[in-house]
């Protein structure tokens, strides 16, 4: 198959379902990883996509989103091992807040400790743990339909009249220094979340890590990260600045 075809074909599939795996391009492009892996590089080269461990997603600007529907069906086993992980660190009694996003409602639906108290940004998990019977505290405010999340002044007042033991949040990039998402009232929303937790954990899958979106959440040394294992040199940098639990 041409080059020029084996990209088409590279472009589409990853239109359609925003993220590739090698695996499945030298499956679908019946030629050898090698090759995949120069055409990557190529399209990655010509800013059409970007590389992640294990295979590639659409490039996307500082600004953009994907809504929670289109990130529910990317990296859902790593996104399940990281759930997993985390709801492990959490004790009976404890009051933790679980932020708005696909790899957090993993972990609602993991919840078995006892008398726990629940805070959450998002109207979809606090359905879910009412369901549950935990005791549930919705953060109220204007709430962004593309990712659940309620944002803006109301919201963060009130996050910020309140303590939690531990807080679990999700994140759209992590670099060596900054935790970072495209929305600024989102941005808020966590920051708060984090100056008023006793212990922060941010949830991600490692297609992340290296990514830098459009503002400034907090410094990488002001929580821990629960991601899954990579091989990549910028893992081993953050684990200079704080705790990194691999799965």
């Amino acid at each position: 198959m041409l080059k020029s075809k084996r990209k088409q074909l590279i472009m589409e599939k990853i239109t359609e379902d925003s993220f590739v795996t090698l695996e499945g391009l030298v499956e679908l492009l019946q030629t050898s990883e090698s090759t995949v892996r120069r055409d990557l590089d190529e399209l990655e080269s010509e800013r059409k996509l970007h590389r992640v461990h294990g295979g590639a997603e659409l490039h996307h600007s500082l600004r953009e989103e994907l809504t929670n529907k289109q990130k529910s069906i990317k990296n859902v086993h790593h996104k399940s091992l990281v759930a997993n992980k985390a709801s492990t660190l959490i004790n009976d009694g404890d009051v933790i807040f679980i932020d708005a996003g696909t790899t957090t409602e993993l972990l609602v639906d993991l919840l078995y400790q006892e008398n726990l108290t629940v805070v959450t940004d998002s109207i979809h998990h606090a359905a879910k743990l009412v369901d549950k019977n935990f005791k549930t505290i919705i953060i109220g405010g204007f709430v962004k339909n593309s990712t659940d999340a309620s944002i803006g002044r109301v919201a963060v007042e009130q996050i910020s009249q309140l303590n939690f033991d531990k807080a679990f949040i999700g994140m759209n990039g992590v670099d060596e220094e900054f935790l970072t998402t495209p929305d600024i009232e989102e941005a808020a929303i966590k920051r708060t979340i984090i100056e008023n937790a006793q212990k922060s954990y941010v949830l991600l899958d490692a297609t992340k890590l290296g990514q830098v979106s459009f503002v400034k959440v907090a410094r990488i040394e002001d929580v821990s990260l629960i991601t899954t294992k990579s091989e990549g040199a910028l893992l081993e940098k953050i684990k200079e600045k704080t705790e990194v639990i691999e799965v």
